[in-house]
This record gives structure tokens, C-alpha cells and sequence, in this order.
């Protein structure tokens, strides 16, 4: 999927170091900046 500039994100569901579930809906009101290295732990 590629979104492009200005175009909201999908629904998401990541992990923090603790564990603890994040969701776009843990920041109301907020603009967020979502970067993903899909290569940064595989040696690659």
C-alpha cells in the first residue's frame, strides 16, 4: 500500500518497548509521523 502526502493512515496496531499496545487512537488530536525500515533488523 502507499499512501501519499496529506492522506490520513490506516487503522494501526504496534507494540512499545513494554509491550503495551499503540494505536492511531492513544494520540486524539495529534499529528503523527510513522517511519518503517523494513530492513533494520535483518543484516540485510
Amino acid at each position: 500500500m502507499t499512501l501519499q502526502p496529506g492522506q490520513p493512515a490506516p487503522s494501526f496496531v504496534l507494540l512499545d518497548k513494554a509491550r503495551t499496545k499503540i494505536t492511531e487512537q492513544s494520540f486524539p488530536g495529534k499529528h503523527l509521523v510513522l517511519a518503517f525500515y523494513p530492513l533494520a533488523f535483518t543484516g540485510g
